[in-house]
């Protein structure tokens, strides 16, 4: 019994680390079904803002974009076809700019990587 018990410590502490320490992506955006879009967060969803604010890690910052709308959306510098989801790695800390080519009319973005 006390085997069986230690063995299940060992092994949940193992998928502890596991999930703690699992490559996550820094940011992950949103695009819903009409261009409007998100920031998942660990606390909920927020609109996206003009200026996105995103922590480096490490080697590479990862931002996901999830486009859930029927037409490619491309944020900046990031972007994706409709009804897919990709991942950009930033390998630098920095500042890049630029608009949603499917609403060149409305906020500029910028993603500052620090």
């Amino acid at each position: 019994m006390r085997r069986n018990a230690s063995a299940a410590v060992v092994v949940m502490a193992l998928v502890a680390m596991g999930w703690w320490m699992w490559p996550r992506p820094s940011a992950v955006i949103v695009i819903e079904r009409g261009g409007l879009a998100w920031v998942e967060r660990m606390t909920g969803r927020v609109p996206l803002p003009e200026t996105l604010h995103v922590a480096a890690a490490g080697r590479g910052t990862t931002l996901r974009v999830v486009n859930q709308d029927t037409v490619r959306h491309e944020l900046a510098l990031f972007g994706a076809n409709a009804g897919e989801t990709r991942e950009y790695t930033i390998a630098y800390p920095g500042t890049y700019a630029g608009v949603c080519t499917t609403h060149p009319k409305t906020k500029r973005l910028v993603y500052v990587v620090e």
